[in-house]
């Protein structure tokens, strides 16, 4: 592609292009949240040329007086042969950059300067080592969040959403970088942008991870293997239990640009249980309004008999204070967010939950966290990986392999974290601790499974049923 030459700024921008055509590229986007909401005007508010045909703007999408968002668009004027236009400039068409290998070369290429300075957008780079040039080419096309694509030997990630401040993901990776890190990926560089609108990230760099997949297509075999009665090594998930206790340790580090660490005290726990009270009386409500396909209906009623019991479960366990700790966690850990080689697994993308607030992502939490969003991801596995047909006997096969894998993983991670204070060092007030971050951990589920995939509802309402079960 040979791209048109023309400066793109915000006023060029708002005189050429419609909200109406602001809107309708939005709306085609996988990584645009706003979808099934009404939207009453979309403008960019912040402009920066990065080179003769590329810009990196900031658009202000407004669904109603008091909910705004602003979204990164890096644009490209190409030369009429491409289709997917968001509009016209004299016959040339404006793209999103991001849907051709010319516009991510285009935008590594701006680390070729400190910065870029536009009318009321600054770019500055930051970049550890060599630009990458030439090499392999792939978009990626499973994010449902941000844009990503494999260039050189490089994974280049463009958060698509703006978060305020520093993405999370680049300041953790970063740091475990520094630190030495073997298990997560190489830090190698981000763009930044300033503007009006304050601090954002705009990409993060890192050193692609050789891998065959992720361990949540690992897991979905075993149970396959398993609900075929084939023999399934449990191993993977110990040395899993090992990582995960590895990058604790890491997080926890007194490194002087370690995050750090603070006493967890009982106030910190009722923190927790009050959210996830909420969450779970939200959610409860808003099943018993939901049409449902009859198999999750059924599972519905289930769940609100039970409700009575699964509440009384959402409790804030006595940990004496500070016998444990908070600490920056992973935030978001499920084993589709670890890449498997075949020998050894690699943690990835730090950015925490997407569907909540960055400050809370950003605040420090119990270990525990983690270690309940992983038991929960074994669960997730377990049913899905399911084949269809396998019927009651299929179904038990798979949550033998599920407590196998939990069990190995879980008894690895208490070995590897030691004496450390991330844990109780009493079980039962250890088993509480985990389970207080399961409930609420499932009640999330539930509520992104509703909203965005409707399909998958029936997982986290069995596993709430499966956790309002267990002795407690």
């Amino acid at each position: 592609m040979n791209a048109f030459e023309v400066r793109l700024d915000t006023r060029v921008l708002t005189k050429n292009v419609s909200i109406g055509q602001w809107i309708e590229f939005l709306q085609r986007q996988r990584w645009f949240a706003g979808k099934g909401r009404p939207i009453e005007t979309v403008r960019p508010v912040a402009c920066c040329p990065v080179d003769s045909a590329l810009s990196v703007a900031v658009l202000h999408v407004e669904h109603g007086p008091d909910e705004t968002d602003l979204y990164l668009a890096p644009l490209l004027v190409g030369t009429g042969e491409q289709s997917g236009a968001i509009a016209q400039f004299g016959g040339r068409p404006l793209l999103d950059a991001l849907a051709f290998e010319e516009g991510w070369r285009r935008l590594l290429e701006a680390f070729g300067r400190s910065e870029h300075v536009g009318p009321d957008l600054v770019l500055r780079t930051e970049l550890v080592g060599a630009l990458p040039r030439g090499g392999e080419f792939r978009i990626g096309t499973s994010d449902q969040t941000n844009s990503w694509a494999l260039v050189g030997g490089f994974f280049v990630k463009v958060f698509r959403r703006f978060q305020p401040g520093e993405n999370l993901d680049v300041e953790v990776a970063r740091f475990l970088t520094r630190l030495g890190s073997t298990r997560t990926p190489t830090h190698r560089g981000s763009l930044g942008l300033r503007g009006a609108f304050g601090d954002t990230t705009l990409l993060s760099l890192q050193e692609a991870v050789p891998n065959r997949g992720t361990a949540w297509d690992l897991a979905c075999s075993q149970v396959l293997d398993a609900v075929c009665k084939r023999k399934v090594d449990h191993g993977v998930w110990t040395r899993l239990g090992t990582v995960v206790a590895d990058l604790h340790r890491a997080l926890a580090t007194d490194h002087p640009d370690a995050p750090g660490t603070q006493p967890l005290h009982p106030p910190d726990l009722d923190v927790v249980s009050r959210g996830a009270l909420g969450l779970a009386r939200e959610m409860l409500a808003e099943l018993s309004t939901t049409a449902l396909p009859p198999a999750a209906a059924g599972l519905a009623q289930v769940l609100k008999h039970r409700s009575p019991a699964l509440l009384k479960r959402i409790r804030a366990p006595k940990v004496p204070a500070g016998s444990c700790h908070r600490q920056r966690i992973h935030g978001d850990i499920h084993l589709g967010q670890v890449l498997w080689d075949g020998a050894d697994l690699t943690v990835i993308d730090f950015e925490g939950e997407p569907g909540r607030p960055v400050e809370e992502r950003r605040r420090k939490h119990p270990p525990a966290k983690d270690l309940a969003g992983m038991l929960r991801s074994f669960d997730y596995a377990a049913r899905a990986g399911l084949p269809p047909g396998s019927g009651r006997p299929g179904e038990e096969l798979a949550r033998d392999w599920r407590n196998e894998a939990r069990k190995a993983f879980r008894t690895a991670y208490e070995a590897g974290v030691g004496g450390a204070p991330f844990l109780p060092d009493d079980p039962d007030l250890r088993g509480d601790l985990v389970d207080l971050f399961e409930v609420e951990k499932a009640f999330y589920e539930l509520r992104y499974e509703l909203r965005h995939r409707p399909d998958w509802v029936e997982i986290p309402m069995a596993g709430l049923l499966d956790l309002v079960g267990r002795p407690g």
